[in-house]
């Protein structure tokens, strides 16, 4: 499946589950370069803006045999998202699970992500990756 695809059915389940809880919830298609959605409480007097990132599997395991255990999640940034870090603006990191089961949603703070890759330097990693523990999340 293409990124593309994989990033609208993240952001797609993200704006169903938001409204299954009774936000308004409006995709930008993606005509706004930093935020996915915009959710607001009924009144409109509440709003956030969300970034979706989506992996269809985030979990990796550490360990061998019956020691295998979750250990921490994994998503794919870009170094542009990476680095915000507004107050309204939050993550929603979305694990698909391969499509075997309901995808889990974690909402991050930007000011968390941002800080997560202060002074990470592009020439020396690939691409950035937010990895956060099980636990942690």
């Amino acid at each position: 499946m293409s990124a593309s695809l994989i990033g609208n059915a993240g952001a797609y389940f993200v704006a169903a589950r938001l409204s299954a809880m009774g936000l308004i919830c409006a995709p930008t298609f993606r005509n706004v370069p930093t935020v996915d959605l915009l959710v607001s409480d009924a009144s409109g007097s509440s709003f956030v803006s969300l970034q979706v990132k989506t992996a269809v599997w985030a979990m990796r395991e550490r360990g061998r045999g019956e020691q295998r255990k979750p250990d921490h999640y994994e998503w794919a940034m870009n170094w542009t998202s990476a680095r915000l870090n507004l107050p309204n603006l939050l993550f929603a990191l979305v694990d698909l699970k391969e499509f075997k089961e309901l995808p889990d949603i974690f909402i991050v703070p930007s000011t968390v992500i941002s800080a997560y890759y202060k002074g990470g330097d592009p020439a020396t990693w690939k691409w950035p990756r937010y990895h956060e523990s099980v636990e942690k999340l």
